[in-house]
């Protein structure tokens, strides 16, 4: 077809307008022709003749550049002519400035100069609606592809655009993707509800739009070739996911997609196996559509990772309240209609396949609860390696399931519950000493302890995983029973000697040991004491305060024979019986005695280890402030105040517990001890150290065994005047300050003298007598001479992967050899000793052998400037693998051998040996502080074969 014949087939077939058309192109007329500068307009009324389809089914009257607008249509040139003349007369009447539009398919020679001599510009001005819409955008021309969609030049008119007006393009042509996106998002409403831009539009945020109330029903309220338009663009931009999202739409099911493609992200999995007939149901969820395996896997991973992106943003405090609530409601409504969907599918089985699902973090649960009691049903110490992996497995991919952070509390009581499991796996030595018991409580016991009271508050819902928390509870309490019974014992002889072997910290030495060897250094000192504060508490309280502070092993250097050793977190003795006016007037005062306030302020201030230094002591009357004060002024003024050395007493723990009051967690949490968090926070400030002890821990009350006697002097101990029985023992000597200096204690923790309480204190337990000594630093700060960097002070058990320090703490397995044709016996291990034991199998050790053996490492390493030794590098590499890849600076150091002004020297000298072509298999992060090894990358770049 020519150009020409083109031309008179347009003619022919003028435009059906709409509002939006007429408004914009009028405007345009009214701004050339009747507003010209100087006000001058033409002689003739205001009269607009529009080339168009006769047809109109707005508004009559319309506004346009600020003017009254009438639209009327002229079928005829007589018609035309007869609605000219009425408004000509009609104006002139009444001193009107109305615009008269006519729409009219009359060409301009059969309506005559008559009638164009009445009108603006003596003709009938032609309407090009894709002129109109690139106006609108600031450019020139539409893309020729754009005007291919004959049905969005109208619909680009009158949607509502954001902002009163469509954005401005900076090019000339305006294109199909540009258009219709920005048409898209306005129609949908994206900025008004999802507070997202037309750029942000593509199958995510199609599924959270279908998500909103209403929103299907607003696409089925277009015009039909406008939605029929859209949908095809959008399925172009959005792919399969598009595609089966539109399908659901079709049939009615559009406030379902989020939840279906959870489902179809269950059933389409690449592991689900015999799910045909499930999927089938779902098929026909989907209408008419034919949906290929294809299609449904990528709706179900688009709908996955919008409902991540949900569960990210809920609570995250990024959000307004409002936002955040509607993250929350959306997730939730959608988890549960997801479940519900699948129960009505009968597919229930394919949860087991979906990171996201409630019902899927309820298997993994099922999960956790059959290799738990696969363990626990295993003879007494017989836990094999095979039961502790499945279950290591089986917690490993219930904290993978992306609903963990929604059940924190529930994920940390499985991990804790596969602690103990390890716990119970390992044979733990009788301590030959005390001070290897106490060391032994601090060390190793206690954490069992800390991980024991999350499983007593048990799981929310599922019946297995609480007998199995019980279970396992009573096997915890069957052993430290045993334990404490040896912890006893080890008192009582000790007790009886009158003498303290070295390396053992008692209450009254205390403070010379640890406090005193930091204030002759001049550095100033908090020194607190949490009053009950047991040492199972305390694995929270330091865990916690290593975020904002630097732990150390404050008696680390202080002999030869303790330099020899790692750094550790170290603790104390109690004085007996385990009181606080006992333990604590013992502790302030530096010698064993009874007293209470007066005489601690008085013998702290005038203790011996100060060598006439101030030192004031603040009891919890003391500490707060008047209204609108965290702190007294007075103690606010000694901790700013670097002569001055501050002790402080807070006794949050001991009186919550002697009261009864429950605390929010199964542990203690700095926000839960009152004052502390301020009183560190103005130590950091004045760069004090800090150092953490109590005067006595606790047990809880676990239903224990009342035993009626008449001579109880607290709950836990009492005068002895009968002799003792069953979890008691009589202690005697100078650490007894008591009448005869003899008292019989209680060291099973079951058991109790007076009413059932909160807690009991008073016997001789570990945890009673045992307390913890936390020493710290601000972060960076340079630490006292005998202080040495603590690493990760947790127990080997405590690992949770099932690798490094948790794996070799457990049973390896041995390949045996075949037994050889001449039938010899095979080797009989030592008495008391299994086959497993004899060739331990160490995939750290593994790892690291063929690390240093590599030729990149040694090509690496000879261009060092100062060569390292091999052992330095080993014992660092092995540092960072048990500590999980991240360790300070200084601890590295530390472990390494290394002196502590060398450290970062050492680490920059690691990064140059291991960052192979500036990779980061070695990085120091947070200012300097810490060194993150990736373990993955380290492997990929010197080409390993073996893991750890």
């Amino acid at each position: 077809m020519t150009a020409s014949a083109n031309t008179a087939l347009t003619r022919s077939r003028p435009p059906r307008l709409g509002r939006a058309a007429v408004e914009q192109r009028v405007g345009q007329l009214i701004r050339r022709y009747l507003d010209r500068a100087g006000g001058r307009r033409p002689a003739s009324r205001p009269v607009i003749l529009l080339r168009a389809e006769p047809v109109w089914n707005g508004e009559r009257s319309l506004r346009a550049q600020g003017r009254s607008v009438r639209v009327a249509v002229g079928v005829s040139p007589l018609a035309v002519l007869d609605l000219i003349t009425e408004h000509t007369h009609a104006t002139a009447d009444s001193g009107s400035e109305e615009v008269l539009v006519i729409l009219t398919d009359q060409e301009e020679t059969v309506l005559g100069r008559a009638v164009l001599g009445l009108v603006v510009r003596q003709r009938v001005h032609s309407v090009d609606r894709w002129t109109l819409v690139a106006e609108q955008f600031g450019a020139q021309f539409p893309e020729p592809r754009l005007t291919e969609e004959a049905w969005a030049a109208e619909a680009l008119m009158s949607a509502k655009a954001p902002n009163g007006g469509w954005p401005k393009l900076s090019g000339k042509i305006l294109s199909r993707d540009v258009a219709l996106r920005h048409l898209a998002a306005s129609r949908m409403g994206i900025a008004e509800r999802l507070g997202m831009s037309a750029d942000d539009l593509d199958a995510s945020v199609l599924l959270r739009w279908s998500a909103l109330p209403g929103a299907p029903e607003s696409l089925a309220s277009l015009r039909t070739e406008e939605r029929q338009g859209l949908v095809q663009w959008l399925t172009e931009i959005t792919g399969r996911a598009g595609r089966a999202l539109f399908a659901l739409i079709d049939a009615d099911h559009g406030a379902d997609a989020l939840a279906m493609g959870l489902v179809c992200h269950a059933l389409w999995s690449p592991d689900a196996r015999g799910l045909e007939r499930q999927k089938g149901r779902v098929d026909r969820f989907f209408g008419d559509a034919q949906l290929d395996d294809a299609t449904m896997q990528a709706f179900g991973d688009a709908a996955r990772e919008v409902v991540l992106h949900l569960l990210r943003g809920s609570g995250a405090g990024e959000q307004d309240s409002s936002e955040d609530a509607y993250r929350t409601r959306t997730w939730r409504s959608v988890l549960t209609r997801a479940d519900k969907l699948l129960d009505a599918f009968g597919a229930r089985e394919a949860a087991c396949f979906s990171d996201v699902l409630y019902s899927g973090f309820e298997y993994r649960a099922d999960a956790v609860a059959k290799a738990q009691h696969s363990c626990l049903n295993e003879r007494e110490g017989g836990h094999d390696t095979a039961s502790i992996r499945a279950l290591t497995r089986a917690v490993s991919e219930l904290t993978a399931h992306r609903l963990h952070r929604i059940h924190a509390h529930r994920v940390e009581r499985a991990r804790m519950a596969q602690r103990l499991v390890q716990w119970l796996a390992i044979p733990i030595p009788r301590p030959e000493s005390m001070a290897a018991a106490i060391d032994a409580h601090i060390s190793d016991w206690s954490w069992a302890d800390h991980a024991v009271a999350h499983l007593q508050a048990g799981d929310d819902t599922h019946p297995q995983l609480q007998s199995g928390y019980r279970k396992l509870s009573e096997r915890v309490a069957e052993r430290r029973k045993t334990l404490d019974r040896m912890f006893a014992e080890q008192l009582r002889e000790w007790t009886a000697r009158g003498t303290t072997p070295s390396g053992l910290v008692t209450v009254e030495n205390l403070i010379k040991q640890v406090v005193a060897p930091v204030v002759e250094g001049e550095r100033p000192v908090l020194f607190v004491v949490l009053e009950g504060m047991s040492a199972s508490d305390a694995v929270q309280i330091a865990a916690e305060m290593r975020h904002g502070w630097d732990e150390y092993d404050p008696l680390g250097s202080t002999t030869r024979e303790a330099r020899s050793l790692p750094a550790r977190r170290r603790g104390a003795a109690a004085a007996l019986p385990t009181r606080t006016r006992v333990s604590r007037a013992s502790l302030f005062a530096g010698t064993l005695c009874e007293g209470g306030q007066e005489l601690e302020r008085d013998r702290f201030s005038r203790h011996p280890s100060w060598q006439g230094r101030t030192a004031r002591l603040f009891h919890q009357d003391d500490v707060n402030g008047e209204a609108g004060e965290t702190l007294g002024a007075e103690l606010a003024e000694a901790l700013a105040d670097p002569q001055q050395l501050v002790g402080v007493v807070v006794n949050t723990i001991d009186d919550a517990l002697r009261s009864g009051r429950e605390r929010s967690g199964p542990n203690w949490h700095l926000a839960d001890l009152g004052v502390l968090e301020t009183l560190l926070e103005h130590a950091g400030y004045h760069g004090r150290a800090v150092v953490i002890t109590s005067d006595h821990g606790h047990v809880l009350e676990r239903n224990g065994e009342l035993r009626d006697v008449s001579d109880a002097l607290s709950a836990r101990h009492r005068e002895g005047v009968d002799v003792a029985q069953a979890g008691e023992i009589e202690l005697a000597g100078l650490r007894v300050v008591a009448p005869d200096r003899r008292i019989v204690a209680l060291w099973d923790a079951d058991t109790r003298y007076t009413a059932r309480g909160a807690d009991y204190h008073g016997g001789v337990s570990a945890a009673e007598v045992t307390l913890p000594v936390l020493a710290f630093l601000p972060l960076g700060a340079q630490p006292p001479e005998h202080w040495r960097p603590l690493g990760e002070s947790a127990p080997a058990w405590w690992g949770i992967t099932g690798m490094g320090p948790a794996e070799s703490a457990l049973p390896q397995p041995v390949d045996v050899p075949a037994p050889k044709t001449d039938k010899k016996r095979a080797p009989v291990p030592p008495k008391g000793q299994t086959a497993l034991a004899l060739q331990p199998v160490d995939p750290l050790a593994a790892f690291l052998d063929e690390l240093l053996a590599s030729e990149m490492f040694e090509a690496r390493r000879r261009l060092t400037p100062r060569t390292v030794p091999k052992t330095k590098i080993r014992a660092a590499m092995s540092a960072l693998l048990e500590a999980g890849s991240i360790l300070p600076v200084a601890v590295l150091g530390e472990r390494a051998g290394e002196q502590p002004a060398r450290a970062a020297g050492f680490a920059t000298i690691l990064q140059r040996i291991f960052n192979v072509d500036d990779y980061a298999v070695l990085a120091v992060t947070d200012s300097g502080r810490n060194v993150r090894l990736d373990k993955n990358l380290l492997r990929q770049q010197f080409e390993l074969k073996k893991d750890v």
